[in-house]
């Protein structure tokens, strides 16, 4: 006999909207790529295997988003805050050494870079020099993520932040140092040279903020 106690009914299944199965669908291909571009390079990423990953048609995938140039800038759109949380989080979660949060900075920060999907990414600035579609898309991706960079490096350190005048280019050249080292990291990763330039760029920070420049 059918069980007629409270609860026995199956609840009814909720029905997704439309916009949710196009954000759901859009997710999956974004991650598909990002596992692709890790697992394959930028130069055996394609279309067709992003697709059969995400577990979509081929037809499917362009109709979200109409060239492979868009969907690898979205892409890499998608990953950026993600590993700005990680970093952030590492950051909290971690004590700082000897109380020095400059130093703890730039260590996690390294970490970060290590990361496949960060070097992933970077794979696909450097392949933009000759792919002006792709190029394209990274340009529309790469001034809010530096903001955001910013933003996340004012929040770190706010009293040097609102008193140094300087801060901002410091913030540059401690990315770009740390972004050199790590692209440099792939063909030698053990490089002993590249824990001598993190404990060089810690001093030279640490100086720097401490020391506001003479006008």
């Amino acid at each position: 006999m059918p069980d007629s106690s409270p609860g026995a009914e199956a609840a009814p299944r909720v029905r997704r909207t439309q916009q949710e199965r196009r954000d759901s669908t859009r997710l999956k291909l974004l991650d598909a790529t990002v596992e692709c571009l890790v697992e394959l390079g930028y130069a055996r990423t394609t279309t067709l295997a992003i697709a059969q990953r995400a577990g979509i048609s081929h037809g499917a995938l362009f109709k979200h988003f109409p060239t492979k140039a868009e969907l690898l800038g979205t892409a890499v759109e998608h990953l950026f805050p993600r590993l700005i949380s990680e970093y952030r989080t590492e950051l909290d979660a971690a004590p700082a050494p000897t109380g020095d949060r400059v130093v703890h900075a730039i260590e996690r920060l390294w970490s970060i870079y290590q990361c496949p999907e960060l070097l992933a990414a970077i794979e696909l600035y450097v392949a933009a020099r000759t792919d002006s579609e792709l190029a394209s898309a990274l340009s529309t991706v790469d001034p809010p993520h530096r903001r955001h960079l910013h933003r996340v490096a004012r929040e770190l350190f706010p009293d040097i932040a609102s008193t140094h005048p300087d801060f901002d280019a410091i913030i540059e050249l401690i990315l770009n140092a740390v972004q050199g080292a790590a692209v440099g990291g792939v063909a030698l990763p053990a490089n002993p040279d590249h824990r001598q330039m993190l404990a060089l760029l810690v001093r030279f920070v640490r100086s720097a903020f401490s020391t506001p420049p003479q006008p």
